[in-house]
């Protein structure tokens, strides 16, 4: 034990009563053996408990009872260290097993959604098939009211049909992910030519600042830029026109995206639910038509890029959704 005012002493004038008849019983048994390699552990000088790795052997004497001799290493920080690495690999295999549970529920959420959406048309095909047969068949000898009634169905129908479809999509996103370098200017531009005919309509005006080119998913990322416009145009004040502005600029590093509306505005404590899914707040539909999974879409897809998305608005005043998009590497 590094101390020579402890040679020549038993076990038990050492140590306490059980350390020492465990010392006694591995005596006997190198004594038998005539070598022992063990490991052991024992309350130190220091007042703190020590494990040794130590080899016993046999000293014949001519004569003379053997004696046992023995070479100790302490072994404390080596049996500490492989504890903690024991728990770090511990921790590592529940931390892989959480991640490959997360992936499989994830493809199971997505394979669930992807059957759901299928199988859950076919009635709706189903009822819509009946109202429309019963329509012409029977139209002649039902009343405006029974009319009114079979054309809310209908009309609940395609509403149904609508969701699950965006249900559909939205399982989808990211599933074909191959980065690209990518002109958001030329993005920005498609999309636009694609809304022509609702900005014609709406009277929409829209302002773009040079953007950069990046490295993005280029299928999710046009459909990002084409969720915020059409919301931009259509969340609009009545007898006013869209004025959009779209706008970038570098930021520690990533780019920071910005697109600007003129429109109704938002409640401040509605903020935060904007991007649920089927979350609408404007319940008059016939005003503000759409399925409430827009800007749900736009936060998936930024979330692919390992960005963030967030919204500035008030009520009446307009709204700005900003999104970064992180420098991604080929």
């Amino acid at each position: 034990l590094g101390a020579s005012k402890w040679l020549g002493l038993k076990a038990s004038e050492i140590f306490d009563k059980e350390t020492a008849e465990k010392i006694l019983i591995d005596d006997n048994i190198t004594l038998k053996t005539g070598y022992q390699n063990i490991e052991e552990s024992f309350l130190n000088l220091d007042g703190k408990v020590h494990h040794y790795e130590t080899q016993k052997f046999v000293i014949p004497r001519s004569g003379q009872n053997p004696l046992i001799g023995g070479i100790s290493i302490d072994i404390t920080e080596r049996r500490q260290a492989e504890e903690n690495l024991k728990i770090s690999m511990n921790e590592l295999t529940e931390a892989y097993k959480q991640l490959d549970s997360y992936n499989s529920d994830n493809k199971e959420l997505k394979q669930f959604a992807y059957i759901s959406s299928h199988q859950l048309q076919e009635p709706l095909r189903t009822i819509s098939n009946y109202i429309q047969i019963i329509e012409e068949d029977y139209s002649e000898i039902l009343d405006s009211k029974a009319l009114k009634y079979f054309n809310t169905i209908k009309q609940s129908t395609e509403r149904m049909n609508s969701l699950i479809l965006a249900l559909s999509d939205y399982s989808r996103l990211g599933l074909n992910k191959k980065l690209q370098r990518i002109d958001c200017n030329k993005i920005v531009n498609d999309v636009i030519a694609d809304l022509q005919s609702v900005i014609n309509a709406s009277n929409a005006s829209i302002e773009v600042s040079a953007l950069p080119s990046l490295k993005v998913y280029e299928v999710e990322f046009r459909q990002l830029f084409q969720n915020l416009l059409a919301n931009a145009i259509k969340f609009q004040k009545k007898d006013s026109h869209p004025e959009i502005r779209i706008g970038s600029e570098k930021i520690n590093g990533d780019w920071q995206f910005s697109v600007s509306d003129n429109g109704i505005g938002i409640v401040s404590d509605q903020i935060e639910k904007i991007f649920n899914m089927y979350q609408r707040l404007h319940i008059n539909e016939e005003e503000y038509e759409g399925k409430g999974i827009g800007l749900a879409f736009c936060k998936k897809i930024i979330e692919l890029h390992q960005g963030k998305i967030w919204v500035e608005s008030e009520l009446g005043q307009g709204t700005t959704v900003y999104f970064t998009i992180p420098n991604l590497i080929l």
